[in-house]
């Protein structure tokens, strides 16, 4: 019932930002996409993550009762937890499983105190997205974590879209998609990445796509502009355009 493709820079969340001016105008958007999101009502929010438990040759998919994570250091620190959509993260294991597609179930143990034996990580990938639009709703809608290894074939991406589109319909529940994607990483000689002029080509041609919703035509780009631009964006990218296929 909702698609998206999110950004997940930790200065967007003003609870930790070293200066929360530098990000106003896309927090200002986060909080227009969390709004849209509500619209929608979902139950369920499945995620895609660049930043998660990325397993070689695989798609992971967090596999606990919850969910947590947290950012930055006190006091300017957030957390959050949500409750796992598990039947929803066994449909799409079972539906990638029948493709064979390659997917993984992940868990881990608590790096805190807590009741919980395992829970599913929330990277910054997964954390910043959800705080704007599960966070807010009461209430807040379970979540499904996924995270795909980048050597992945793209035939494989897409599918996988197909598959997570086939168990959201069959659940009967009202199932968003987030697609956590920075863009160009390389648009300043003194930034971390450094500069190169396909970050703002690929920003512009990325921007031209959703403007238009031809997402298919990403298949077409070719590795070397992906890897000169520097982005994070490109395969959960694919994975929701085979979701709206």
């Amino acid at each position: 019932v909702f698609g998206a493709i999110a950004p997940h820079g930790g200065d967007i969340l003003e609870e930790i930002a070293d200066d929360a001016s530098i990000m106003a105008q896309t927090r200002a958007a986060m909080q227009e996409l969390g709004r849209r999101c509500a619209l929608a009502r979902p139950d369920s929010i499945v995620v895609l993550t660049p930043h998660g438990a990325v397993l070689q040759g695989a798609i992971s998919i967090g596999f606990a009762p919850k969910a947590f994570g947290e950012l930055g250091k006190k006091p300017r620190a957030i957390s959050a937890t949500f409750e796992t959509d598990l039947p929803l993260a066994e449909s799409i294991q079972q539906e990638m499983a029948a493709r064979s597609l390659p997917v993984m179930p992940i868990a881990v143990k608590p790096t805190r105190r807590s009741k919980e034996t395992s829970i599913v990580p929330l990277d910054w990938g997964a954390l910043i997205p959800l705080w704007y639009c599960a966070r807010p709703l009461s209430p807040a809608p379970q979540v499904v974590v996924m995270a795909p290894d980048r050597s992945l074939m793209r035939e494989t991406l897409v599918r996988t879209g197909v598959a997570i589109a086939r168990a959201a319909s069959a659940s009967g529940k009202r199932v968003a998609l987030i697609a956590s994607c920075d863009q160009g990483h390389a648009h300043a000689v003194d930034g971390p990445y450094g500069y190169s002029p396909a970050s703002a080509r690929h920003d512009e041609a990325m921007c031209a796509a959703i403007a238009e919703n031809d997402l298919p035509r990403l298949l077409e780009w070719p590795e070397s502009f992906l890897s000169e631009a520097k982005v994070d964006a490109y395969w959960q990218t694919i994975i929701l355009a085979g979701a709206l296929a």
